[in-house]
């Protein structure tokens, strides 16, 4: 039987259901929860926001970007908009769901400097950004998120995951 670890947490605007598979340890879970925050609150959103997270590994993130992206391989995060306008019963506007695979997070750490809380740091803070409608589809938009991307790093001590890549 596989070990499921769910968490249903409100603090300041921001509503965040986490979900996560046993492969996952307590110290991430709670990371990515942090990160949320720390994003919510650096970002000075003020509107009251609601998203999920699932925590899995490569074989259900493979399967959710089959389904949904028609990409047969694991990613190392997913991010799914809710609809626009859509909020719950207590007002919160529904953000969508962020899916982060562990095991392509760590694969992904080959050959890098960076440790698995930084990646999934990194990864968080990017899921995040594409709920509130950031993309990089082109340069310009890529630029826009990777610059916000690593000012949020910064401030968490991160350093900055695009320095090297062209």
């Amino acid at each position: 039987m596989k070990k499921m670890i769910r968490l249903l947490i409100k603090v300041n605007k921001i509503l965040i259901d986490i979900s996560a598979k046993a492969i996952w340890q307590k110290k991430e879970i709670s990371l990515v929860r942090k990160v949320l925050f720390f994003c919510y609150d650096s970002l000075s959103l003020t509107e009251s926001f609601e998203l999920s997270v699932r925590l899995t590994d490569d074989k259900e993130i493979m399967d959710l970007n089959k389904t949904y992206r028609n990409k047969n391989f694991p990613t190392n995060v997913l991010s799914f908009c809710s609809k626009k306008n859509n909020h719950d019963k207590l007002g919160f506007h529904v953000l969508g769901d962020l899916v982060i695979s562990r095991e392509t997070a760590i694969k992904e750490l080959a050959g890098t400097e960076k440790t698995l809380e930084q990646h999934i740091t990194h990864l968080t803070v990017h899921g995040f950004l594409h709920l509130l409608g950031y993309i990089h589809e082109d340069d310009n938009e890529a630029k826009t998120m990777e610059d916000l991307e690593t000012r949020i790093l910064k401030k968490l001590n991160i350093p900055d995951p695009y320095l090297g890549i062209n």
